[in-house]
């Protein structure tokens, strides 16, 4: 075999290039600090800085040289190209497009010429491009064999444990994972680390090596923050940014487009979706949300038994208001839908779902970066779980367990538990850390905590705080119900209400009349939560009411039809009951003074934001408070919607309510005011 030689050349102060020739072609390794690019006869190979690239490129100069690299003299400011150096140089990580700001320099690099041993560079046409530092022709070549296996190959002790970050409450976890971040690079923390913070921050130190870094955020405004607050050469992304990097290095020209999975079902049917939409409403939307659901759970084999606990679990309805089942037709479309789903290459279409599914099913190749520290970890669902080993070889997730409370839209209850047994299994191996200290809750309000989660304190600085009681207005019967008292509104919790207090409750009923009753006072009230409004209109809109009596009617006919079907089966969902049931609640809150159905649809638009900046008091669901804080909250506890809520009877339903509860609690910051 031919000889093969990696020529070091430099084209600014900080990219170095190494170049090699073989009978195929030139080419060249750009590294820019810890990244890289791949160039091939002058033309970029493939996707840059993709690992598989880079082994395609490896492998082929395996297969016609012998894989010898030329060092540099000793005397020279940048270090030779070794083969651990080249296991740095080439990671997967991001494109020298962004890191130099202009690749025209390095593309005119690399169509000089070569004449003799030297590289002939076009420094007319850039003058930024240096003149090349070249080692001389009695430079020690030594030998490395195994170049594949040496991009690959990780350094002996390079394999910290992964760890979990328990951070309860209001205990500045994120503050945490930025300001180790720059500890971990080298940089002055602006925070004094307590004793827990210092725990973590020694873990992130085991990473200081680490060429690339992430911060995976809950959704795409908070990773925008993150990535002004992380060190320089740190990413922050949401994980559906992630996957969908992969899936567009694997297929180019993909795009998103959200109803792909309707527009498949319709492929299937080989019927116009505009007809489905309009005849088989309930099969569209069963299927749609049992494929959906299949994504995120990673179900890998699709059967009846399986989509029959789906459907329960998550509240599917199955058949249309006349009675007729359409069972047998999604159950059959829903393996259909998923197997026509991995074929991307067919319509080069992919929905939100797909970003994270289709890299894990399809085993795309997914940036890999050294260190992966993910945040709200008890969120995540199995499918998001698999790409996140995916796409890290050390994982920091940060998250509190006794915070999970989106079970019922997907997410993977057991998430954090979950991952900290099958990341304990790896060799690396797992380490547990708490951060238990808050400091957005007042001491009285964390003593409340304590009733639920045991191990949660306040700090030192943080006030007093206050925990009291305040009378639900309206009507009801003593025991007994021979007598009947009526607390009226001034003389409940509504006037001590301020603009910026948040008012929680466990269902929604009660906010819409709470809302209403605000409005009537003169104040500006909102309810949190559009996709709320969003399913009540469209329940508006599927019983086809005549008028706003003919709705009350109907809604009421509907919910106890449901709430029985419900009620009939072996293993009821009290969740799904009480979902049902509040939902007409709220329909017949928004009747009240409506003169047509418009008008009802209308005032529901009108009430229901996503906006957590609008002036006037806040209402919410302690499900949408999640994430948000208040100095005063006041959490609503009418009979038939306390929190933890009658209706939990199965042991899993009753966690879900005691961390309801604890999440409630914990967002006041200086008063809590119970409301019953």
């Amino acid at each position: 075999m031919a000889q093969l030689t990696f020529i070091k050349f430099n084209i600014t102060s900080v990219v170095t290039g190494y170049r090699a020739e073989t009978k195929s072609g030139v080419y060249t390794i750009l590294r820019h600090n810890s990244r890289f690019l791949l160039h091939v006869n002058g033309e970029a190979h493939g996707k840059p800085g993709t690992l598989a690239s880079c082994k395609a490129v490896a492998q082929i100069m395996e297969d016609e040289g012998t894989g010898n690299v030329m060092t540099t003299p000793p005397q020279d400011t940048v270090t030779g190209a070794t083969t651990e150096d080249l296991a740095t140089f080439i990671n997967p990580e991001k494109t020298a497009e962004r890191l130099m700001g202009n690749m025209g320099v390095a593309a005119d690099v690399f169509k000089g010429e070569r004449s003799g041993s030297q590289l002939v560079l076009n420094k007319d046409t850039h003058p930024r491009i240096q003149p090349a530092n070249r080692p001389s022709m009695n430079t020690e070549v030594k030998p490395v064999s195994g170049l594949v296996a040496a991009l690959t190959r990780k350094p002996a002790g390079s394999n910290p444990p992964h760890v979990i970050v328990e951070a309860r409450a209001g205990t500045g976890k994120t503050t945490t994972l930025v300001e180790g971040l720059k500890v971990m690079r080298g940089l002055p923390s602006k925070i004094t680390p307590s004793e827990q913070q210092a725990a973590v921050w020694a873990q992130l130190k085991l990473s200081t090596g680490a060429g690339t870094v992430c911060f995976v955020a809950f959704n795409k405004s908070i990773a925008s923050e993150l990535q002004q607050r992380v060190p320089a050469g740190c990413d922050a992304m949401t994980m559906h940014s992630m996957g969908f990097k992969a899936v567009t290095r694997q297929y180019r020209t993909v795009k998103v487009e959200s109803n792909r999975t309707a527009y498949l079902i319709s492929e299937l049917l080989e019927k116009d979706l505009r007809d489905l939409r309009r005849e088989s409403p309930v099969l569209l939307d069963a299927t749609e949300k049992l494929v959906k659901l299949c994504k995120m759970n990673l179900v890998q084999c699709v059967n009846d038994e399986v989509l029959v606990e789906l459907a329960s679990y998550y509240d599917i309805d199955l058949c249309t208001d006349g009675g007729r089942s359409y069972r047998a037709e999604v159950f059959s479309l829903v393996p259909q839908v998923l197997e026509r789903a991995r074929d991307v290459s067919k319509d080069s279409r992919v929905d939100f779902d797909d970003m994270i599914w289709i890299p894990v099913v399809l085993g795309l190749p997914v940036w890999r970066y050294d260190l992966l520290l993910v945040d709200e970890a008890q969120d995540l669902n199995r499918c998001q779980q698999a790409l996140a080993r995916m796409a890290g070889r050390r994982l920091v997730l940060c998250g509190d367990p006794r915070q999970a409370i989106y079970g019922f839209a997907g997410a993977d209850a057991e998430s954090m538990p979950r991952m900290a047994r099958d990341l304990s299994e790896t060799p690396a191996g797992c380490v547990t850390l708490p951060l238990t200290v808050t400091r957005r809750c007042g001491r009285a309000i964390v003593a409340e905590a304590n009733r639920i989660v045991k191990d949660f304190s306040a700090h030192e600085s943080n006030p007093d705080g206050m925990v009291s009681a305040a009378k639900y207005p309206g009507e009801r019967k003593t025991m007994g119900g021979a007598e009947t008292t009526n607390v009226p509104w001034e003389k409940s919790y509504g006037p001590l209400v301020e603009d910026g207090d948040m008012v929680l409750c466990r269902v929604n009923a009660p906010l819409v009349s709470q809302c209403f009753k605000f409005l009537r006072a003169g104040r500006k009230a909102n309810i949190q939560g559009r996709d709320i409004g969003a399913g009540l209109i469209s329940l508006i809109k599927k019983l086809k009411a005549s008028g706003v009596d003919d709705l009350v009617g109907k809604v009421t006919d509907w919910a106890d039809f449901e709430a029985a079907k419900e009620q009939a089966k072996k293993m009821p969902n009290e969740n799904k009951v009480l979902a049902i049931t509040d939902k007409a609640d709220c329909v017949v809150m928004f009747t009240e003074s409506a003169a047509t159905v418009d008008a009802v649809i209308n005032k529901i638009e009108s009430v229901f934001t996503d906006d957590q900046t609008v002036r006037g008091v806040r209402l919410s669901s302690i499900h949408k408070a999640k994430g948000l804080e208040a100095e005063r909250v006041f959490l609503l506890r009418p009979k038939g919607a306390e929190c933890p809520h009658p209706m939990a009877k199965q042991p899993w339903a009753r966690e879900q309510e005691s961390n309801l509860l604890y999440v409630a609690v914990t967002r006041a910051i200086n008063e809590l005011v119970f409301v019953s």
